[in-house]
């Protein structure tokens, strides 16, 4: 998302509702890396595609329930747009811990991580100690509960340059409702937001 667009509307491509713009800024996500995350581009204005959820395979998030009893703690807690990173240990898709962005950039309609931060504690604490990224979450407004357009074209630069992550998992928060609505968008299908199945556990 570049300045000159940060109040321009986009469009939800779970339900093709009107909704805030990409949570990414493209001036902070310049060389941003927290396992290989490229430059970000600027907003896809493709036509929204809506999620036909009965035609497709149901797909699941395993998250432990402390994970996810921190997002609401944080994200779901305060102003959107706010966020953090998704992590789980290697060579799995669990989601087992998550990390609030404090030092995000956050308005009323854009969330841009702190790249600096997420690259220097995934080189130096998450890899090393067996986790690594898994997705994002973030918030938006009331009843957007899905991605927009910039946010799947930015989750379709991870899965390019993260070629072992089958799926990104990208839920967003509604804070005014203190509810997670599951997201998840597939390799071989970067441009379609799957609603997916939360299912909780505890380690």
């Amino acid at each position: 998302m570049t300045t000159s667009r940060a109040n321009a509307t986009n469009r939800c491509r779970c339900h093709g509702k009107a909704g805030p713009t990409s949570p990414f800024d493209v001036s902070l996500c310049q060389g941003l890396s927290l396992r290989n995350i490229p430059m970000c581009d600027d907003e896809s204005d493709a036509d929204s595609q809506i999620l036909n959820s009965s035609r497709q395979q149901e797909v699941k998030i395993e998250m432990s329930y402390s994970a996810y009893q921190q997002i609401l703690s944080t994200v779901g807690s305060r102003d959107p747009e706010s966020g953090g990173i998704l992590l789980g240990p290697l060579d799995s898709d669990i989601v087992t811990r998550f990390f609030f962005d404090e030092g995000g950039v956050c308005t009323g309609s854009s969330y841009s991580p702190d790249y600096v931060t997420l690259r220097r504690k995934m080189q130096e604490e998450w890899i090393p100690s067996g986790v690594d990224m898994k997705g994002f979450v973030h918030s938006h407004p009331s009843r957007f509960d899905c991605l927009t357009n910039g946010d799947l074209e930015y989750v379709a630069l991870l899965l390019e340059k993260n070629d072992d992550m089958d799926f990104f998992i990208a839920p967003i928060v509604i804070p005014t409702e203190h509810r997670m609505q599951p997201i998840v968008v597939l390799r071989q299908e970067p441009e379609v937001a799957r609603e997916a199945k939360l299912v909780l556990f505890r380690p």
